[in-house]
């Protein structure tokens, strides 16, 4: 009974920043140090590689926070931004100073689901939210899809086939999606283990760049805590993305677990409108 209070506890404090700094202290401790993505278009690393992984959705200011945090032990890391928060000016401030931390700043797109799965539409949409990026002094060299788990799609599989088609990679080769052509692009040919918060608790997700088309959840290998990733970390020996959802970190387990039960509710309601004929069409 002890050992499941204790997991239950861990697990309920893995969304707060104090647990976020906890991880990156014993990162540093452990001499493991936090590399962007972009980096690894440029070199090849002498030993394995690190990436904390942002996909920035709603809240700048957490997405801040932990980059703050980040900085204080010495890691760098790639915050992927969905374009619509670049229309406040208070979150480009935000966002430059996450990148004079040290920290890659670039797109987190969702192109094909703002256009119904269509290439040309989706590569002008694609061309124009990238000039607002490179307009406010963020140059994007790899980006990262965004997964719209309650959108209905019909003649494409996600955001990825993005990428994963000719005609935008002839448009943009120069760019390296983190979930399509990463290990093809970037200065390094072996795979890597990719963790993901996605589901409210961390998961070792079983091939990341297919999962949408072969679907495989069942094979991902869950967490209950962050040191029990960072030791299949270090027991595998081998180059590693995290990856993290940074509007669900907060300050308290309080504000934590209040924020974990709206999410569920509003979520089910989404799933509920999409089954809805008339709202579906909206």
């Amino acid at each position: 009974m002890r050992v499941f209070n204790f997991h239950y506890r861990v697990r309920k404090m893995i969304f707060t920043y104090s647990y976020w700094e906890d991880f990156c202290k014993k990162l540093q401790m452990e001499n493991i140090r936090s590399i962007p993505a972009k980096q690894l278009m440029h070199e090849k690393p002498d030993d394995s590689y690190l990436v904390l992984k942002h996909d920035v959705e709603t809240n700048v200011a957490s997405a801040l926070h932990m980059a703050r945090i980040e900085n204080r032990y010495g890691h760098c890391g790639s915050y992927y931004v969905q374009a619509y928060l670049m229309e406040d000016s208070s979150n480009i401030q935000m966002l430059k100073e996450i990148q004079m931390l040290g920290h890659e700043v670039s797109y987190h797109y969702d192109v094909m689901d703002s256009n119904g799965g269509n290439i040309p539409s989706a590569i002008k949409d694609f061309d124009r939210k990238r000039k607002l990026f490179e307009k406010n002094g963020f140059h994007l060299e790899t980006v990262c899809q965004h997964g719209n788990p309650v959108v209905e799609r019909k003649g494409y599989t996600s955001n990825r086939d993005f990428f994963r088609n000719t005609d935008v990679q002839n448009y943009c080769p120069e760019l390296a999606d983190i979930m399509v052509d990463f290990k093809q692009k970037a200065f390094q040919t072996t795979d890597y283990m990719y963790f993901s918060d996605a589901g409210r608790r961390f998961n070792l997700v079983y091939d990341p760049i297919n999962n949408d088309v072969i679907p495989s959840d069942d094979k991902n290998i869950p967490f209950d805590n962050l040191d029990e990733v960072l030791a299949f970390v270090k027991n595998h020996g081998g180059n590693a993305i995290i990856s993290t959802h940074p509007h669900r970190w907060v300050s308290s387990k309080t504000k934590y677990i209040l924020k974990t039960t709206s999410f569920k509710v509003i979520r089910s309601a989404a799933k509920c409108a999409m089954k809805v004929p008339i709202l579906k069409k909206s």
